[in-house]
């Protein structure tokens, strides 16, 4: 089905608000209501169905939205894809699952993202807790970015830049894929250094995206000199999770690095940060 114009946004939050952070789902929809933002679709539910399959025949790109009982804080992003091995239970039909039935019903099956959005507390009362109402902001942030770079992507094309994600930790790096396509960067992944080294090589990426503690505590710095001493000329940024304090025992301009990103990503100030240092 060849669908044109605009990309056709939903927003599909699903948990029950009456056991506290189960609610993080239609909670996030509440508050993207009060935005106001045209041209976006969104729906709340105790849990999904089959009849949610039609609410995706009707969308390009969807971002489902739940609680997460473990996982990474704030949240957790990852690209679905459709399974057939259809599970009921007494709880929920999960995304991939509405995702086939879309497909094998309508032939149709849009963009699909799960934002996991972790809790703490599942107990039989209303209201989120404070920690899972701060993970709900930083989640709003990340959706309300994606939806900006969907339109900006539809308007403007893509970028022709290519950025090389080189972290060991899988989840990082989906998510920061998902974000970085959403602008119309195309990405490179590694998980180690020395694969990260061949790939570089080998796509020779307009940035770098490394992390500073993968083999070892200091194995991106070590990968920072050996390419600078390859010749790479492109800009490199650290990741780290040690914190501020990162700043003061690293010394980028020693390394050649154009800037240090603290984990958790905040991917607004990552995509403004590279669409500024490649001049886009």
């Amino acid at each position: 089905m060849d669908k044109q114009g605009p990309p056709r946004i939903l927003i599909l939050g699903y948990g029950n608000p009456g056991r506290e952070d189960d609610g993080m789902g239609p909670g996030i929809v509440e508050e993207l209501e009060k935005l106001q933002l045209p041209g976006l679709t969104l729906d709340a539910d105790y849990q999904l169905s089959i009849e949610h399959a039609a609410d995706l025949e009707q969308a390009d790109k969807v971002i489902f939205v739940d609680a997460a009982v473990k996982g990474p804080e704030p949240f957790q992003l990852k690209r679905l894809e459709a399974s057939r091995s259809i599970e009921f239970t007494s709880h929920a039909l999960g995304p991939e699952s509405v995702l086939a039935i879309c497909e094998d019903t309508y032939q149709w099956r849009p963009e699909a993202l799960l934002v996991g959005v972790r809790g703490y507390s599942f107990e039989f009362a209303e209201g989120l807790t404070e920690k899972a109402r701060q993970n709900r902001s930083k989640a709003l942030e990340l959706i309300k970015l994606l939806i900006d770079q969907w339109r900006g992507k539809n308007m403007a094309g893509e970028t022709e830049k290519t950025i090389l994600i080189i972290d060991d930790d899988p989840d990082i790096r989906k998510a920061t894929r998902i974000v970085l396509e959403s602008a119309g960067f195309g990405v490179g992944e590694a998980s180690t250094g020395e694969e990260g080294l061949k790939t570089a090589k080998k796509i020779k990426p307009d940035a770098i995206l490394l992390d500073l503690m993968m083999e070892t505590v200091d194995a991106g710095s070590k990968v920072s000199t050996q390419l600078k001493e390859g010749g790479f000329t492109a800009p490199i940024f650290l990741l780290s999770s040690v914190g501020d304090a990162v700043r003061y025992n690293i010394d980028a301009q020693e390394l050649g690095l154009a800037g240090i990103f603290q984990k958790p990503i905040d991917h607004k100030t990552l995509l403004s940060t590279l669409k500024a240092e490649l001049g886009l």
